[in-house]
């Protein structure tokens, strides 16, 4: 049996790629180091932004560097590829193209598993950068399993984004009475839960379980179980 080995290609942010780790350590079941999975993190925190690349038609230019994490993958012999950053899958087809090796789909996932958690008159709220907003990856896979989705007005959007940019990846922190009011406006809208659409946003998760989904949870599941790892909750 050929060693399944789980590539990350991580740095986007540094903060979310080690809130990853730290993540896929806690939910495998595993009592001895040797049970853990086995692991290789690219910290590509070099790597162009991925809202400046969809609003400034570069998406190539992102395709293209993050072409060169995949080819260091496949020499390292992984045999599955996690991606711990929402907007990135806006390309996820083209990326997928320049490899055989899987890479887990963490819209796909997260809107899966909702369609058979949530009611499908249930409203589904999406707080995300403007890239992940502006390709519409959540809108469309919510669309294909029947969810009922919800997007913010231009104001709120624009406080997203600082929340994303200037507090998480600015400063390092998170700012839970910000986080808060807007969340209360999904909530005010009607919106049953919340996707943290960034993994900039996953550290809010602790803090606000009832209302919030963080898609990085799937990931987590996905990638343990996709090189045999045993997942626990």
């Amino acid at each position: 049996m050929n060693k399944q080995i789980l590539g990350i290609i991580g740095g986007m942010g540094p903060e979310a790629t080690r809130d990853f780790y730290d993540r896929i350590i806690k939910h495998t079941d595993a009592a001895k180091d040797q049970e853990h999975i086995d692991i290789i993190i690219l910290n590509h925190a070099s790597i162009m932004d991925r809202t400046y690349a969809i609003k400034n038609n570069k998406l190539d230019e992102f395709i293209s560097q993050i072409s060169e994490d995949i080819h260091m993958l496949e020499e390292m012999k992984v045999t599955s590829i996690a991606i711990p950053c929402n907007t990135s899958h806006t390309v996820l087809d083209k990326i997928q193209k320049l490899t055989s090796i899987p890479i887990i789909n963490m819209i796909n996932e997260t809107v899966k598993n909702l369609s058979e958690e949530c009611n499908s008159k249930d409203k589904i709220g999406i707080m995300a950068t403007d890239g992940t907003i502006l390709s519409k990856m959540y809108q469309n896979e919510c669309e294909k399993y029947g969810v009922t989705y919800f997007v913010p007005e231009e104001k709120i959007q624009k406080e997203v984004m600082s929340i994303i940019y200037d507090d998480v990846k600015g400063k390092g922190i998170f700012n839970n009475d910000r986080f808060k009011k807007v969340l209360n406006y999904f909530i005010e809208n009607n919106c049953k839960y919340v996707i943290l659409g960034c993994t900039e946003l996953s550290g809010f998760k602790k803090d606000f379980k009832e209302k919030t989904i963080d898609p990085m949870d799937y990931l987590v599941k996905a990638s343990i179980l996709s090189v045999n790892g045993k997942y626990k909750k």
